[in-house]
């Protein structure tokens, strides 16, 4: 009798688990379905015919990315507009993963759990949606990359609205190289450079380095340290390109000082270097609407002296993405809280009945509000002192940071990073060069004709 309660009592419970996993995947396929269907490897929508009904693409100012017409996409009829965008908008593949036309395929195409994929022609009318990025800027920034690798992205850093995200080397979406995935020329064509691929970020860190000291120690400004060029840290060479002499925290980020910074991260500890790395982003990713970043990386786990110093410099095993700098920047510029960047502005609803827009969201505060006003105040000086304020921006007013990163046999990764302190033209933004070698020759040029035309556009 107990024998046959007990198995009663079994079946009755693994009853109630099998009804309870069947409700929870049944509520899972319903919520998914669509994003599970819209993934790369399901062909029905990844071919060429999957967006042969989906919904149009556009700019901030209406102007048309993409379209379909008579069961054909069809992009804007600019070439460089249609290169300029296309790692934000994607090709008829779903080659870049992180593109519109792959992350919200689903949307684009009006899948829903009822008809799926096969509903009648008729009845397919796929949702439009509208960007945050501004086509001619977009354009402008094309040209000021110059046909060099690399990446611009610049965004308000009061809302969030990523403004400008270019990604080189670049293709035309209309037609597609047949030698893409062979041709040197376009090697990494299909990544966003912006938030899919990490470099050596070089003497941008300091400003991590800086906020580690300003917040660990009031005096931090009046530290003074003299740089005679070369040193031996750690047992092993640290040098810098000129020689300071005696320099605090001001003229040492001015100069770019290696030999200042080295011993700022040696004082600072491995433990404290870390902390203050991962509040500025590093050892994690960074969601852009569904845009998944790569992760910026700080590990100093295993370093000696040598390396830890190096590390204060961006440099040793130190990765970043530019999305990721440019948050850095946009923090400093808000004082401390970075607010989160997005590129959809506006999606239209089911059947076009509702909308649903971009959203300001603070992301966490990652310093002080006195230790990101001390920053800008340096990074101004950085300005004024070494780079000319003309040079970096002829319309607004920036604070900024260059950084040289050295890479073993090619030319160095050339940064800019900063914002613009124009209450009405709120920018804050990173680009990259790479194997550009000199930030001054060709980070900052590029930067300075975007933050110029942006003041065109958006300045009063």
């Amino acid at each position: 009798m107990k024998s046959t309660r007990a198995r009663s009592f079994m079946v009755l419970i693994m009853t109630l688990v099998f009804f309870a996993g069947l409700a929870y995947y049944t509520v899972k396929l319903i919520m998914h379905s669509a994003e599970w269907a819209s993934m790369p490897m399901n062909a029905h929508i990844s071919d060429t015919d999957g967006l042969a009904f989906a919904g149009n693409i556009y700019d901030r100012n209406n102007v048309i990315l993409a379209q379909s017409i008579d069961k054909k996409r069809v992009y804007n009829d600019d070439e460089k507009i249609r290169k300029a965008c296309v790692h934000i908008i994607g090709d008829n593949s779903t080659n870049i993963s992180t593109a519109v036309q792959t992350i919200y395929r689903s949307e684009l195409t009006d899948f829903n759990f009822i008809h799926g994929l096969g509903a009648p022609d008729m009845l397919k009318q796929g949702r439009d949606i509208t960007l945050t990025i501004d086509s001619e800027l977009q354009k402008t920034a094309l040209d000021a990359l110059g046909g060099h690798k690399g990446a611009v992205i610049c965004y308000d850093y009061k809302t969030g609205e990523i403004l400008c995200m270019v990604s080189t080397p670049t293709y035309d979406p209309v037609s597609v190289p047949d030698d893409i995935e062979t041709n040197g020329r376009y090697d990494g064509a299909y990544l966003n450079r912006a938030i899919s691929v990490c470099y050596p970020p070089g003497s941008t860190f300091k400003l991590v380095t800086a906020s580690a000291a300003l917040a660990e120690y009031p005096e931090a400004e009046r530290f003074t340290y003299e740089c005679k060029g070369k040193e031996t840290i750690g047992g092993g060479e640290m040098v810098c390109y000129t020689t300071s002499g005696d320099v605090d925290l001001k003229n040492a980020l001015a100069d770019s000082c290696n030999i200042y910074f080295g011993h700022l991260a040696l004082y600072l500890g491995k433990e404290k270097m870390t902390e203050y790395a991962e509040k500025a982003g590093f050892n994690n990713y960074m969601m852009i609407d569904r845009a998944q970043s790569e992760k910026s990386f700080y590990n100093v786990e295993n370093a000696d002296d040598n390396d830890l110093a190096w590390s204060g410099v961006g440099q040793y095993t130190v990765m970043e993405t530019p999305v990721n700098m440019a948050r850095m920047s946009a923090a400093i510029a808000n004082g401390g809280v970075p607010v989160k960047p997005y590129f959809i502005k506006y999606m239209e609803g089911t059947l076009g009945i509702s909308g649903k827009y971009g959203e300001t969201e603070l992301d966490e505060r990652i310093m002080e509000k006195d230790t990101a006003e001390a920053l800008k105040k340096l990074m101004d000086y950085t300005v004024t002192k070494t780079y000319g304020k003309s040079y970096v921006s002829t319309k607004l007013d920036i604070c900024g940071k260059t950084g040289t990163a050295e890479v073993d046999g090619a030319p160095a990764h050339a940064w800019f990073t900063g914002f613009s302190t124009n209450e009405e033209c709120s920018i804050a933004f990173a680009v990259i060069i790479e194997n550009g070698d000199s930030a001054y020759n060709v980070a900052i040029p590029a930067a300075r004709a975007v933050l110029d035309k942006a003041a065109e556009i958006y300045k009063p």
